[in-house]
């Protein structure tokens, strides 16, 4: 297990960043962490490295955004998923195979994940409104 303290969301950023340079595609990571924890934050340190500049936000509402860089993206929030079914039908499956997927709220789903999945569990220390520790496993 890597684990990292992070003393702001630019920092989360910059060790994505880093960590993403250990992961080829195709590959699922399943980000773990309380509301605001800093799991959209560390997707766009991640998508910067594969040179996605655009703007990454939380899909939230949308479910999944898709980004195009040196890899793809996709990235996606499961919390407003309800059943396996309709994690089906927005196409999961055959979208993990191309390209590198980062899930938040990916509890209720993952005994049908990949057993090589990468777990980022992101969680507030509670010295600063912005120092998180960041736990990484099976990379």
């Amino acid at each position: 297990m890597i684990s990292f303290i992070s003393h702001s969301p630019e920092e989360t950023e910059n060790f994505a960043y880093e960590l993403a340079n250990k992961i080829t595609s195709p590959r699922l990571i399943c980000l773990k962490g309380d509301l605001g924890a800093g799991k959209t934050a560390f997707t766009r340190g991640f998508a910067r490295f594969f040179g996605i500049k655009q703007g990454v936000s939380s899909p939230t509402f949308t479910i999944m955004h898709r980004y195009d860089g040196t890899e793809s993206i996709n990235h996606y929030d499961l919390y407003r998923i309800n059943d396996y079914d309709e994690l089906v039908d927005i196409g999961f499956e055959e979208q993990i195979e191309n390209g590198i997927s980062l899930v938040e709220w990916p509890d209720a789903f993952e005994e049908y994940f990949p057993a090589d999945r990468i777990i980022i569990n992101i969680s507030r220390t509670g010295n600063g409104d912005d120092e998180r520790i960041i736990e990484v496993e099976n990379l």
